[in-house]
């Protein structure tokens, strides 16, 4: 362990171990901890920090106090030649969902393309945990899922949609070309934490009560889709496949991962996974998408931009610089770290 700066940087290696201790401790068996111990850390890993081991000390609380199962009875039904619905029996959603992505790549070995549903599960992590994982097997990749309301639909006062997000991912040579981003502007936890620090946030993160766009984090009420009516049609689309589509809570009775850590949030959510292989030489397909990269890599920047950077491209180059130097932790999450180490007698690093 080094510090760096105002964080301190820890291992990824050890960062992942311990977190899999933790979860034992807490009560996962070994594999199912070890699943939601490489999400986390993945996570953390690309840079995607609100994702990440944040969420260790909230899915420990979880399973201790009822609200993850952790030791799930999960069950795969196939309904059809690519599709199949997984019964997560209300177990971590990344033990649930990586079940869901396995059983898409299988389907799709022989049908080509595989949609798969997981019902009864819960908080996922990043999206793009699963799609990157079956990008790097060759698949192209979808996942999705809808969350607790915070989001008014276009043209809205209320909350109603989740932040949804969705990811995308494509095989390539260097890294998977891939799409993670949630339908809303921002996340909630940005208008809290500018909150907590005094600041203005952007009027494009959220509105009031009257359905205005604020500047004054205390006045929030609900936060606004990306690109208005364009972010709203795609959490809408997410919410009807993770909801409606798997007889699933949708809309504002789709529980918050903080709602109550005491019940399941019973979440849906969809993966797909297609093989590139049932309609084009792998190799060929990887070798025009670096072309592909190449031509956008290299068309003229705009004033004061150094580069066009390709989809998924950031988080690569911080994973890059992480597993060298260490994923920064804050104050305040090392301190969580180190009340979860005290609690279960381990040690952090």
């Amino acid at each position: 362990m080094e510090s760096s700066g105002p964080a301190t940087r820890l291992d990824h290696d050890q960062l992942e171990t311990f977190s899999a201790a933790v979860l034992r401790e807490a009560g996962l068996g070994d594999d199912h901890a070890a699943t939601v111990a490489e999400g986390v850390v993945d996570a953390s890993r690309r840079g995607i920090d609100t994702h990440g081991v944040v969420r260790l000390d909230p899915y420990v609380e979880a399973v201790e106090r009822g609200g993850i199962n952790p030791d799930p009875d999960v069950s795969v039904t196939e309904s059809g030649a690519g599709a199949a619905v997984v019964d997560g029996d209300d177990g971590p959603g990344q033990v649930t969902t990586m079940r869901g992505m396995e059983t898409a790549m299988a389907l799709a070995e022989e049908a080509g393309s595989a949609f798969v549903g997981v019902r009864n599960s819960n908080h996922f992590g990043a999206a793009s945990f699963y799609t990157n994982h079956a990008a790097e097997r060759g698949y192209i990749a979808i996942a999705m899922t809808h969350a607790g309301p915070s989001v008014a639909p276009f043209g809205g006062a209320d909350p109603y949609l989740g932040t949804n997000p969705l990811s995308f991912s494509l095989p390539s040579d260097d890294f998977p070309i891939t799409l993670d981003m949630a339908t809303s502007v921002t996340a909630k936890g940005s208008v809290m934490v500018a909150e907590d620090e005094g600041r203005e946030i952007p009027p494009e993160w959220a509105i009031d009560e009257e359905g205005d766009p604020i500047t004054d984090p205390e006045a929030f009420h609900a936060l606004r889709p990306m690109g208005g009516p364009k972010g709203y049609g795609l959490a809408f689309f997410v919410d009807a496949m993770c909801g409606v589509l798997l007889d699933a809570d949708f809309g504002d009775e789709v529980a918050g991962m903080y709602d109550s850590l005491d019940a399941p949030q019973r979440a849906g959510h969809v993966v797909c996974a297609i093989d590139v292989d049932a309609f084009t030489d792998l190799d060929g397909f990887v070798d025009r998408m670096g072309r592909l990269a190449t031509g956008v890599k290299g068309v003229r920047t705009a004033e004061d931009v150094d580069e066009v950077l390709l989809p998924g491209e950031p988080e690569a180059r911080t994973k890059t610089d992480r597993l060298e130097a260490g994923i920064p932790v804050s104050g305040s999450l090392l301190e969580s770290l180190e009340a979860l180490a005290d609690r279960y007698d381990l040690e952090l690093t």
